[in-house]
């Protein structure tokens, strides 16, 4: 669930519906509402406008108790260890390692925690399930050699290897800890997480998991919330005026539908941030036009015209970035897209614009790609289904996959 809309869409994917779809007319319960109880006593007694409850849906989302005013804070947390599930920036260890090691802790021995911490871990998820496909170790296995996503493939990979080498360390210095058990704790922290950091340096950065706030459910197009942190207090803040009974949303960041499903289990619906990328880089897309045009490969008057015109690109749509010493750098865009309702990245039609020297061909080359990529998916789409059932992956992984490619498909015929 997501969106205060009256839009009664949703994003159920085999009969089950996870965190991110929009929902229609609310329904509020108190089902579970401990740990709002316990942040209320926490803070005096203070008592915020928000309760948990479930929507039309029958997902559970945090709720408006009365109507609340644009500014006005709907939940207030300090940062701190009675407060939060944190990292530590000194430690070497990296701060998943860190939270998902805290997190076992505290399950492990929930007799001895705050009241609020009780409540707290509690009122997670308790199923084994994975929670996202990169995370889902029949979905890794099923889709390594089948994927006929390039990009989506690598990341769902390098995190798979992290789950691994990271319980490998674990395991190490806890002879008790299972597999099952760890990946359940990196869902938790990957899909839980606020990243707390100072946008001047002043200092360092941190994560956290705050009781309360992953209560709200993600909307990419009407969050009514927003939220803030001084490094000592984390503050969730209604951004426009909400009526009682209305769900509290907030985003979880403008990502496309990959990274929803394959860190977050749902592609969010509607989505105006997905993508399709239909070139890893400049030099990639007047690569594929040469060859469109049949013209060989080892031209050097091509040769010198991709050179020059992949210089200017790169100038022109650099981006800056943090290297490894955390020094940031300009590098050239990660790829060249198609946006949602087909919207074309212009730096691609200045690419192709330049090369061809007209621009209808330039708009008729992305127009070819499309229905190239199209293609592609559509003759690999058995075997990825094939591989899926061969790997018994479950029946909602597999739909949500499913519902993943269509929505590509559907992006990409905007312009096909």
């Amino acid at each position: 669930s997501s969106s205060s809309s009256s839009s009664s869409s949703s994003a159920t994917v085999s009969g089950k519906t996870r965190r991110g779809c929009r929902v229609g007319a609310l329904t509020t319960t108190t089902t579970t509402g401990d740990v709002l109880e316990e942040i209320a006593r926490a803070n005096g007694a203070v008592a915020y406008p928000i309760v948990v409850g479930t929507n039309a849906h029958g997902v559970r989302g945090a709720f408006a108790t009365r109507d609340v005013a644009k500014g006005e804070a709907v939940l207030e947390r300090g940062l701190d260890g009675a407060n939060a599930v944190m990292d530590d920036p000194r430690e070497d260890a990296r701060w998943s390692r860190q939270l998902g090691r805290r997190l076992i802790r505290l399950t492990r021995d929930v007799s001895s925690l705050s009241s609020l911490m009780r409540a707290y871990v509690e009122c997670l998820p308790k199923e084994r399930e994975p929670i996202g496909l990169a995370n889902d170790e029949a979905s890794v296995e099923a889709l390594r050699a089948t994927w006929d996503d390039k990009n989506a493939k690598e990341e769902m990979l390098t995190f798979a290897k992290q789950i691994e080498s990271s319980f490998a360390l674990e395991s190490a210095m806890d002879d008790t800890l299972t597999m099952d058990e760890w990946r359940w704790a990196m869902a938790m922290v990957h899909s839980r997480t606020f990243r707390i950091e100072d946008e001047y340096g002043r200092r360092p950065t941190r994560r956290a998991m705050i009781p309360g706030a992953d209560l709200l459910n993600h909307s990419s197009v009407d969050a009514n919330c927003d939220w803030s942190s001084d490094g000592e207090t984390f503050v969730i803040s209604a951004v426009r005026d909400i009526k009682a009974g209305e769900e509290f949303t907030l985003s979880y960041g403008s990502q496309c539908d990959r990274h929803f499903m394959l860190f977050y289990g749902f592609v969010p619906e509607p989505n105006p941030h997905n993508k399709v990328r239909l070139f890893s880089d400049g030099k990639h897309a007047l690569d594929w036009y040469q060859a469109l045009c049949g013209v060989d490969e080892l031209d050097d008057v091509w040769d010198r015209e991709k050179k020059r015109i992949v210089a200017t690109f790169e100038k022109k749509y650099c981006v800056y970035r943090p290297d490894k010493n955390g020094l940031r750098r300009c590098v050239a865009p990660d790829g060249l897209f198609l946006g949602a309702q087909g919207v074309v990245d212009e730096a691609l039609i200045m690419l192709l614009n330049e090369m061809s020297g007209d621009e209808d061909m330039a708009i008729a080359a992305i127009r070819a790609r499309a229905a190239e990529v199209i293609d592609l998916m559509e003759s690999t789409t058995d075997r990825i289904e094939q591989a899926l059932r061969d790997r018994k992956v479950s029946p909602y992984n597999v739909s949500l996959m499913k519902t993943f490619r269509e929505r590509k498909v559907a992006l990409l015929r905007h312009v096909a």
